[in-house]
């Protein structure tokens, strides 16, 4: 193929067949003292150390690391091939484990940046790179320099850069919007149970003072047994692995038939919470009936209803007491030091305004996060397209 599917329209004729050699050069001049020092990092292309609090690239001396000048490329050679390449923004200096790129004359870094994180190109990148195993695998210049390219002229290179640069400003907009929203919702919950935001209210009155019980009051575990090897239903089986981390949605599922241990079983509005390394914040609230996994606990609320024990489990004061491990070498939340811990709860009118607040959060959440994942889609669909596979 001697052009791209898509192409703007004032653009035509075939892109120049070259290799990368032809396009850039190994540039290793050694950098100078008072420079910033950059990383390469995967998804936000260069970054300066100090914003990241790594310390590596730190440890050699300004005299061996290498200097990039504003829209030089620099890549990871252990990382290439899973899209560690930026552009330079500013005078800096990188890691000596780095290859610096600068371009040759008609080229635009810019343009070939977002290339390089096109499949295909992280595909040739893998295919060149040297190593018996991926944690061993080496893009050296030398043979990233016989990776062959198709290279259009200055100008489409340019149109093609601005306007992935534009989608890619889009992009950070809405994973920025996401990133606050998600921390926005941690520091609501801990306010709202730490009682330090109250709501009130119709008449605009104070709701009564929560009180405290033991958490194996306020609420319930249900060992309800399902055996797919006799029960004449099959089921929906969640695994843990199954349950997204801090976000309580649902990733998948499996026919509970294919499963041959014994399972919960849990119904509809049931609040599901990893007992297995709980740090992790797997939770869930069910909307069908299925069976679980024996390493979810299946909560159903006593003295609480079920929305609210939904968020009550992702509070500090809940994580704390289950990551109390019961000693095994694999930690694990205790059931019995969980029952025993003192938790908070409002009367049910607080109970839902709160449930009812938070659930409307984690909605604004979830379309923040869908908005981000279709950018995302949209772009690599763009690089399929724009570029030549």
């Amino acid at each position: 193929m001697d052009a791209p599917k898509l192409r703007f329209p004032e653009f035509s004729g075939s892109w120049k067949p070259a290799k990368a050699g032809e396009a850039f050069k190994n540039n290793r001049t050694r950098g100078r003292e008072g420079l910033p020092i950059y990383s390469v990092t995967m998804d936000r292309g260069m970054v300066r150390r100090d914003s990241i609090g790594r310390e590596i690239e730190a440890d050699a001396a300004d005299g061996a690391n290498l200097r990039a000048q504003p829209g030089d490329l620099a890549y990871n050679m252990m990382r290439m091939w899973q899209g560690a390449v930026g552009r330079a923004p500013e005078e800096c200096m990188v890691s000596p484990a780095y290859v610096v790129l600068s371009p040759k004359p008609g080229v635009a870094s810019d343009f070939f940046e977002h290339w390089f994180r096109s499949k295909r190109m992280l595909y040739l990148f893998r295919a060149y790179s040297q190593g018996l195993t991926s944690d061993r695998l080496r893009l050296y210049f030398d043979d990233f320099a016989q990776i062959p390219l198709r290279i259009p002229a200055p100008d489409e290179q340019e149109k093609i850069a601005a306007f992935l640069s534009a989608l890619d400003d889009r992009i950070a907009q809405l994973r920025a919007r996401y990133e606050w929203l998600t921390k926005y919702k941690k520091g609501v919950v801990r306010k709202l149970f730490a009682q330090d935001v109250r709501f009130k209210d119709a008449a605009g009155c104070e709701f009564p003072d929560w009180q405290e019980s033991s958490f194996g009051e306020v609420a319930e575990l249900r060992n309800w047994k399902y055996d797919p090897d006799t029960s004449a239903e099959a089921l929906r089986c969640v695994e843990l692995e199954h349950v997204s981390q801090e976000t309580g949605r649902l990733l998948g599922y499996v026919d509970s038939k294919l499963q041959r241990s014994v399972k919960n079983r849990f119904a509809a509005g049931d609040v599901l919470f990893g007992k297995l390394r709980p740090y992790l914040r797997k939770y869930l609230k069910a909307f069908f009936y299925v069976s679980c996994s024996t390493e979810i606990w299946v909560l159903n609320g006593k003295k609480v209803t079920n929305d609210f024990l939904f968020y009550l489990v992702q509070s500090e004061s809940f994580m704390t007491t289950a990551q109390v491990s019961s000693g095994s070498k694999m930690p694990r939340a205790d059931w019995g030091v969980v029952s025993s811990g003192e938790v908070a709860y409002p009367c049910p009118e607080e109970q839902a305004k709160i449930a009812g607040f938070l659930f409307a959060l984690d909605a604004q959440i979830a379309c923040a996060e869908s908005q981000l994942e279709s950018a995302k889609r949209y772009k690599q669909g763009i690089l399929r397209n724009m570029f030549i596979q």
